[in-house]
């Protein structure tokens, strides 16, 4: 007697096929999107302190190619400090540095619970939108807390602080 085994093939490479089919349009979609691309997985990060703190980074592309890099640091540790210097280096290893008059700040002195906005020409830096940047900052500053420069003079002894930022790049509007 003949038994109808093609038939009962069929049915399970079609109902099976569907399931694959339906599974590779759903990897093709992810894929399209960006999910598996490990700079989607990195998280954007500023730190320096807990109480000199690096807040709203930003690093951005404008259509020339230059980037800069954006930021607010925070006083929180009790007491007005006096920058000093900022170094920033990038991946590749590029150190851009600013000085005490690039701060911004009035008589150079970032008081106790002030913000000031820092911002950085990265003018050798190559990339492009999208990118993940690891970025470390070096600050150096002279304390003004009154137990130990209560004068606030800039002839005491230079502190330094490092941090990281972690940015994705970004078209400058």
């Amino acid at each position: 007697m003949k038994t109808m085994k093609g038939q009962a093939v069929m049915e399970y490479l079609m109902t099976y096929g569907w399931a694959l089919v339906a599974l590779i349009l759903v990897i093709g979609a992810l894929l399209a999107t960006g999910a598996f691309n490990p700079s989607y997985l990195v998280s954007e990060e500023c730190t320096l302190q807990p109480d000199l703190s690096c807040t709203g980074h930003v690093l951005s592309v404008d259509n020339d190619g230059d980037f800069v890099l954006k930021f607010r640091i925070s006083n929180g540790l009790g007491y007005d400090i006096m920058p000093e210097s900022l170094n920033v280096t990038t991946s590749d290893q590029e150190v851009y540095s600013l000085e005490a008059s690039d701060f911004d700040l009035e008589d150079g002195v970032l008081g106790q619970g002030n913000t000031t906005v820092v911002e950085v020409e990265l003018n050798n830096m190559v990339g492009s939108v999208g990118d993940t940047e690891r970025i470390t900052v070096s600050l150096e500053y002279i304390s003004c807390a009154p137990e130990v420069n209560p004068g606030c003079i800039d002839d005491e002894p230079v502190h330094t602080i490092s941090g990281r930022i972690v940015a994705r790049v970004e078209k400058k509007d």
